[in-house]
């Protein structure tokens, strides 16, 4: 040992290495964070998190760290750490296949082996299989040599280890990072996820690295998850699991651990129109192809092939029952019409290398929006021939590119059927269908608003249907920007009678909307009257009873119904009596504005 290391822990206190480890064993503990499912709150795994540094002396894990390192006994720390959170993980009460995330300091890729025989050894002595292992690489970390970083990966991914860059977005390789290491999972920086439901930049940013995620095939944590409204905008934009605060705070006290999450599961969702019916089209057209595990044998691939599949490739899995990517079949044809191909591919060194012929392919979850998955497969070189889907993050069948775009035509027709055919608005049916669905949603605030205009027949009569048609078109034009936001949906329901349905508004936002809605089409509306008609501000012409009458410009009246927080509604007939209400009161109010909250107006016990 030199005398730099012995220097090093005599100044921090430590008589020696040794003691610095026995230090180590005494005192470290670690919490578990748990990671969950963003959709149903299940655990997935949970992140070890090294506690008590302080009672050592030191300041953050980091230092802990970078004192082994001074002392020449790093390796041997973290082995002894390992140790420590794989004995507490497999404690957990519940933990089913969860699945435990280390995070590897970077200068242990310069270890020999990288600590994978060791590693091996600690799991089969607690009867751990490596595919309930995460390695957690940080993307920020400084990692000298990527060609290190690669060989450290595909080793571990040929033993069963999972693999995940944490941090992702803090540091500058990203990208390249992604290339590299191939992750299985991918955790977004908790810079990106705070006040994301707010930041329109970080949302976009986070949807990119979402959709470019999975289609290559990852899973997306969204880490530092703090307010219900971050996590509601994590689901939106497809992150598959969640982690922080909200969930649970990191716990050393295993009884803390839950099997679910509710938190999560009860979370506000953002509504798909006709989702039910988008739904039912996928899963008809899900086939569920047998997978492999990955630690299956070639012979068992070509058994496979021989049986005459429809489809030509085999999804491939973990223990665990995760995607891992396909095999095709034109690889493997490739060595069997060699010269002594078969052979070759049934040799024991070869049999053995499943891992050489699985190809990433795009993974999705069975409720991703079918707009989502189109998007998975609109490149022109799509090899995979389709999309995993699953459920949880376990394999659940298999949809083929050309079965999803069979549905997205057909949905598109659907669509073009139900669209207004002059504001190429979406019409009753799909005002209908998310009104049902909407109503029934009772974990966020929601408004519907019906919107018609005022002394339009007169103006039509006096102007001329292509006119009126042009003030229609406008009124849409507005309509449309505001629908561009994610919470908020307009259609057309026929003639100048229009909608507006949206979720997580207050009733101030709410009416604040309309109000600036009404100022923007009176103001728009002008530019359609002649100069003397503008100027006069209003219009002669004759009523419904022929009688000549004045009649002011154009403008919108609203009826506002609010369904607060909790309140369920499933008879269309109730709605439609408060809207109905709501509207002639509008017509009478100088604000054009007429507004209500369901649950004041109606008893629950009818609704």
């Amino acid at each position: 040992m030199t005398a730099q290391p012995v220097l090093a822990t005599f100044l921090k206190g430590f008589p020696s290495p040794h003691a610095f480890l026995e230090s180590a064993e005494t005192l470290l503990d670690y919490a578990f964070q748990p990671i969950v499912d963003a959709h149903s709150g299940d655990s997935y795994g949970y992140e070890a998190l090294l506690r008590n540094v302080g009672q050592m002396g030191f300041q953050t894990p980091v230092e802990v760290f970078d004192f082994a390192e001074d002392a020449g006994v790093l390796v041997e720390l973290e082995c002894l750490l390992r140790k420590k959170a794989v004995t507490k993980f497999v404690s957990l009460p519940n933990r089913g296949k969860a699945k435990l995330f280390l995070n590897v300091d970077a200068r242990l890729l310069e270890t020999d082996g990288y600590l994978y025989e060791e590693t091996g050894l600690l799991l089969d002595g607690v009867n751990l299989a490596a595919s309930q292992i995460v390695l957690e690489v940080c993307e920020a970390g400084e990692i000298g040599d990527n060609g290190r970083l690669a060989e450290f990966t595909k080793l571990g991914r040929d033993l069963g280890f999972g693999f995940a860059i944490d941090d992702y977005g803090r540091g500058y390789s990203q990208l390249k990072s992604l290339y590299d290491i191939e992750p299985d999972i991918l955790k977004i920086d908790r810079f990106f996820v705070q006040t994301i439901n707010s930041d329109a930049r970080k949302k976009l940013m986070v949807r990119t690295v979402v959709d470019v995620a999975h289609v290559l095939g990852m899973r997306v944590v969204a880490e530092g998850v703090e307010t219900a409204q971050e996590l509601a905008t994590c689901k939106d934009i497809g992150c598959d699991l969640i982690q922080g605060y909200l969930v649970a705070r990191p716990f050393q006290d295993l009884e803390e651990a839950e099997a679910r999450y509710p938190v999560v599961s009860s979370a506000a969702k953002r509504p798909v129109l006709a989702p039910r019916d988008d739904m039912e089209l996928v899963n008809r057209e899900i086939k569920p192809l047998v997978p492999l595990q990955d630690r299956a044998r070639m012979e068992e691939v070509l058994n496979l092939l021989r049986a005459g599949r429809a489809n030509p490739f085999i999804p491939v899995i973990n223990a665990s029952g995760e995607p891992r990517g396909l095999i095709r079949e034109k690889d493997i044809k490739t060595f069997v019409y060699m010269p002594f191909g078969r052979d070759l591919l049934l040799n024991p060194v070869m049999s053995n290398s499943l891992g050489a012929f699985t190809h990433r392919c795009p993974i999705a979850n069975f409720n991703t929006p079918l707009d989502q998955l189109v998007e998975m497969v609109a490149d022109e070189d799509d090899e995979a021939g389709g999309i995993i889907i699953t459920r949880n993050g376990k394999y659940c069948g298999f949809l083929t590119t050309t079965s999803l775009l069979k549905i997205s035509n057909e949905v598109r027709m659907r669509a073009a059927e139900n669209q207004n055919p002059l504001t190429k608005m979406p019409g009753n049916a799909s005002i209908i269908q998310y009104v049902q669905n909407d109503a029934q949603s009772p974990e966020v605030e929601r408004s519907f608003c019906y919107l018609d205009f005022d002394n339009f027949k007169p103006f039509n009569d006096a102007y001329g249907f292509t006119v009126g048609d042009r003030a229609l078109l406008l009124f849409s034009e507005l309509l449309k920007r505001l629908a561009t936001s994610e919470d908020v949906f307009a259609g057309h329901i026929g003639g100048d009678d229009f909608f507006i349905g949206a979720r997580g508004r207050t009733t101030a936002d709410m009416k604040n909307m309309i109000g600036d809605l009404q100022d923007a089409f009176r103001h728009q509306a002008e530019s359609l009257y002649d100069p003397s008609d503008r100027l006069k501000g209003y219009i002669e012409a004759q009523d419904r009873h022929g009688v000549a009458r004045k009649f002011p410009l154009l403008r919108c009246s609203a009826a506002i119904l609010h369904l607060p927080v909790g309140l369920s509604v499933d008879r269309k007939d109730i709605l439609g009596r408060q809207i109905a209400s709501l509207k002639s009161e509008a017509k009478g109010c100088e604000s054009g504005i007429a507004e209500a909250t369901l649950g004041q107006l109606v008893s629950p016990s009818v609704l």
